[in-house]
Parts: structure tokens; C-alpha cells; sequence
């Protein structure tokens, strides 16, 4: 028998504010510090971009969170954002608006203290949601992997397709990883993207299993 999990049929004015609340945040503050005023700016860039260095004096503590809020380029920016509205509108169908921007912050912290880790002392500033956005990725492919037979919104309505996207995910971002600084001269933060994403799929196994059990 097929399930059908879906828990924002109760709150779709909820999920839907949720989700593009967020994209319309991420939105404003890329016009605030692409045109807005020198010192405004340099605030956001100072206090929102995660630098590891500055994390060893608790100065940065806050751009664990922030630093989703800020992007290099057009590029960039809409490249998140298409992925934010591709893998976010079908979780939010699925998870509480809160657990949904739970999952995003947690995995986007859980990508740069990775980063931390592998390099304290790393002067270099990451920004961008990208992070975040794939821990949604992972917390999204969970489901019909832990469920099996379900009828799910979102590109993986079947378990073997979950499992190829998410072996695929970790595989293109090392390759990328590891090439992009050489091929494009610019560092692509692989490890905040995997670190990302399996925090999301730890997330959204958790939350799977007392979906499951609540519905017992």
C-alpha cells in the first residue's frame, strides 16, 4: 500500500510563506549589498561571511548562520535560488515550516564548520546558501529512500532514484572540488556542500521515523 505523506495540506499558507520568505530575504540582501551604500556593504560582508580564522575568536560566530544571506554574483545567487525553489517547494510539502528552516540553518552551519575544521586558519570567505540547500537536497531524498513505496512531491518518488542523486551529489563535488581551482580559478566549498548534505539527510531520516511513528 502507498502512503502519502504530506503534512503542509494543513498550513499550505504557512509552507509557502516559509519557503519564499527565505528566497525573498536571500533576495534583498544581495540588492542591499550590490546596491546599497559603500558601508552598508562592508557591514554585511564583515559580519555575515564565514571566515574560519575569525571563528577561533568567537567574532564570527554569528556568519555561521548569516553567511547564507550573501552571494558572489548574479550566478551564483540565482543558482541557489533555482535549487532553494527546485528541492524546497516538495519538503515543504513534507516537514513542519519550522523543521523545514531547521534543516536549512543546520546544514548550512554544518557546512562551514567543516570548513573550519579542515582549515582554522583559513583567511578566505565563504558565502552563499549553498550549503543550506543541500542539506534540503539530502533531507529530501531521505524519504523515499526510508519509505519506499510512497507517492512524494519532489524528483524522487523512487528509492533507486534517491540513492543515484545522492551518490551522484557527493561524487560531482569532490570532482568539482578538486578541479574548479585549476580549470575556472575559483574554489568551490565542496566540503560545506557534502558536510550540507549529509547533515540533511541525517535530519530528515530523524524526522521520517517520528513521522512515522505519530502516525501509528
Amino acid at each position: 500500500m502507498q502512503q502519502n505523506y504530506r503534512y503542509s495540506q494543513q498550513e499550505p499558507d504557512a509552507a509557502v510563506l516559509t519557503l519564499w520568505g527565505l528566497f525573498s530575504l536571500i533576495l534583498v540582501c544581495y540588492g542591499m549589498v550590490e546596491f546599497g551604500a559603500t558601508l552598508v556593504k562592508e557591514l554585511f560582508t564583515f559580519h555575515f561571511a564565514f571566515v574560519p580564522a575569525r571563528l577561533n575568536k568567537w567574532q564570527g560566530l554569528p556568519s555561521i548562520f548569516l553567511h547564507v544571506l550573501l552571494h558572489a554574483n548574479l550566478t551564483h545567487l540565482f543558482v541557489n535560488l533555482g535549487m532553494l525553489v527546485a528541492f524546497g517547494i516538495p519538503l515543504v510539502k513534507l516537514v513542519r515550516p519550522v523543521m523545514f528552516l531547521f534543516i536549512f540553518f543546520f546544514a548550512a552551519m554544518s557546512g562551514v564548520l567543516a570548513e573550519y575544521m579542515l582549515d582554522p586558519l583559513d583567511q578566505a570567505r565563504r558565502i552563499g546558501a549553498s550549503g543550506g540547500v543541500s542539506g534540503l537536497m539530502g533531507a529530501l531524498c531521505v524519504y523515499p529512500i526510508v519509505l519506499r513505496r510512497t507517492n512524494l512531491p519532489g524528483p524522487f518518488a523512487q528509492r533507486n532514484r534517491a540513492w543515484k542523486f545522492a551518490i551522484a551529489w557527493i561524487i560531482l563535488n569532490v570532482v568539482f572540488g578538486i578541479i574548479s581551482p585549476f580549470a575556472i580559478g575559483i574554489h568551490i566549498a565542496w566540503v560545506a556542500h557534502i558536510a550540507g548534505f549529509i547533515s540533511g539527510l541525517a535530519l530528515g531520516a530523524l524526522i521520517v521515523k517520528w513521522q512515522v511513528r505519530a502516525r501509528k
